[in-house]
């Protein structure tokens, strides 16, 4: 009898002990970014990828700590309840919100939660300076323009909107900068191209950088814009994770992405887009996957270490 109480004591523990070992590794795996590495929440950030609720392609990042959330656009309006779930997680609040360009697979989510926040609270608001004007009367030769005029009515008398410009360095939590190299001005009603499309090619194009690292954002660029911003700032892309520009389609050129270096990538679409033949994005994502990691919808919310 006493053989067998000590069998079962031993069992239970044993038992016990396994169970503590896989709710430790689970824990430990879920604080994992992509890569492996356990981020320290007090002094590193983890940048996050989501897909779009909406199920099709769109842009919506994070970056975060204990004490900062950062949001990059948003997505759909669709995509706004899956916003609204990740801003609760911080307490409420957003530190800063980056809107690289009005379109409704960027700023639609955004617009929800602007015109309703409940208990939201956006501190600080980023936009590329666009010509609203300039904008309706040009039109917009892929899409409608009411996500903007409604972005524009919503913002325009806010006083935490600060509309960035090219050359902009700005200090954005922490130790954590932002360098722009493209948003609307002059330089870009003169590179458009014959497409005349203005909305995308003076998106914001961005770099957030740590004390170690940084993350290049292309937001929708297109091709017109290639050669003037690879010839102006080939120096000063280089980073150690890359968004790839227009969801990977007819974006910039391979040389752009070897002069900007990094060694992860992410594309902003599912892999109906991603792995079809018939976009550009297809050829993009092989090429990434020669030089390093690729993250798409198939595999979000994906992330990284900011450090």
């Amino acid at each position: 009898m006493k053989k067998k109480n000590l069998l079962s004591t031993i069992l239970l523990i044993l038992s016990v002990l396994l169970l503590s070992g896989a709710a430790w590794f689970s824990y430990q795996k879920s604080r994992m970014d992509s890569t492996g590495h356990i981020p320290d929440p007090a002094t590193e950030y983890l940048i996050t990828q989501y897909a779009d609720a909406t199920g099709v392609q769109g842009t919506f990042y994070t970056i975060s700590n204990n004490d900062t959330l950062i949001i990059i656009d948003g997505g759909w309006a669709g995509n706004a309840d899956a916003v609204r779930k990740v801003i609760a997680k911080h307490n409420n609040t957003v530190d800063a919100w980056i809107i690289s360009h009005p379109h409704q697979d960027h700023a639609g989510a955004f617009n929800v939660i602007y015109a309703n926040p409940g208990e939201i609270t956006i501190k600080n608001i980023y936009d590329n300076g666009f010509d609203y004007d300039f904008i309706e009367a040009a039109g917009e030769p892929y899409d409608d323009i009411t996500v903007m005029e409604t972005f524009h009515a919503l913002t325009k008398d806010a006083g935490n909107v600060t509309h960035l410009k090219r050359g902009d360095n700005i200090a954005l939590a922490g130790d954590l900068t932002l360098s722009v190299f493209n948003a609307w001005d002059e330089s870009v009603l003169s590179t458009v191209g014959d497409e005349k499309d203005y909305q995308n090619n003076a998106s914001l194009l961005f770099k957030i950088s740590g004390a170690q690292n940084s993350m290049l954002f292309c937001s929708d660029i297109k091709y017109d814009m290639n050669d003037y911003l690879l010839g102006t700032y080939r120096n000063d892309i280089s980073c150690d994770y890359i968004q790839a520009g227009h969801h990977g389609n007819w974006s910039f050129s391979d040389e752009f992405y070897e002069a900007a270096g990094a060694s992860y990538a992410f594309i902003d679409a599912p892999s109906s887009i991603t792995d079809n033949p018939d976009f550009p994005a297809s050829t993009l994502k092989s090429s990434f996957q020669k030089k390093g990691t690729v993250f798409d919808f198939s595999t979000a919310p994906n992330s990284v270490t900011l450090k």
